[in-house]
């Protein structure tokens, strides 16, 4: 096995390597709204749930040592978000929303991507993605790396999901076929599902 010290690695490489390590990541294509009310959709693949009651999410956006993020600086003003789901079908519009538009363009309007009213915050979200969720902001903390990311942290405050994946109190896992970020040009689609449980004898033990 090889071992590589950070003491050794340029950023590149250090970027090359937590990357390809932590994969597949789960895509936030997350919107907000401009100081104008436009748009701004953007896709962030260091995304996660951090608790679920209340349900709470976690985005890392950055660098933000020069200019911040458009996504960071409507956030910290307006207070909400929302996140979509990628699935397959969404991975070229998704992709391209991550080019690097003016701050005054709305990736949406510039790319024609649908999107839908949001229930209870104002952001809209996109309307053909699978899930969805309304977020506001609890906090944003600093990472304090030498590219000044930020964690922002929304509270979910209200759920989307399409009719063919709700199961009356959950989301059909197997139908779900939601992206995985792996790096580059490199993203992953649902593969076949394992499954596995504690081994009995584990269980008889406990009990």
């Amino acid at each position: 096995m090889k071992t590589i010290h950070i003491r050794e690695l340029d950023e590149s490489g250090s970027y090359k390597l937590i990357s390809a390590a932590v994969t597949p990541r789960p895509i936030a294509w997350t919107a907000t709204l401009g100081p104008d009310g436009s748009v701004n959709l953007a896709p962030y693949s260091s995304f996660t749930f951090i608790s679920y009651s209340p349900p709470k999410v976690l985005i890392s956006i950055g660098p933000g040592n020069v200019a911040l993020k458009d996504t960071l600086a409507n956030v910290a003003k307006r207070g909400e978000f929302t996140v979509s789901s990628v699935t397959p079908e969404l991975l070229q519009p998704m992709v391209d929303s991550s080019h690097a538009f003016a701050a005054e363009v709305s990736e949406a309007a510039a790319l024609d991507i649908p999107l839908a009213p949001a229930s209870v915050i104002e952001t809209p979200f996109v309307r053909d993605a699978a899930v969805a969720m309304e977020c506001r902001l609890d906090r944003i903390v600093d990472v304090g790396d030498e590219h000044a990311h930020r964690l922002v942290i929304g509270d979910v405050v209200c759920f989307h999901v399409a009719d063919r994946l709700w199961q009356g109190d959950r989301i059909d896992a197997v139908a779900y076929a939601s992206l995985g970020r792996i790096g580059g040009p490199l993203y992953v689609t649902r593969g076949e599902m394992l499954k596995a449980q504690i081994s009995p004898h584990l269980k008889a033990e406990a009990s």
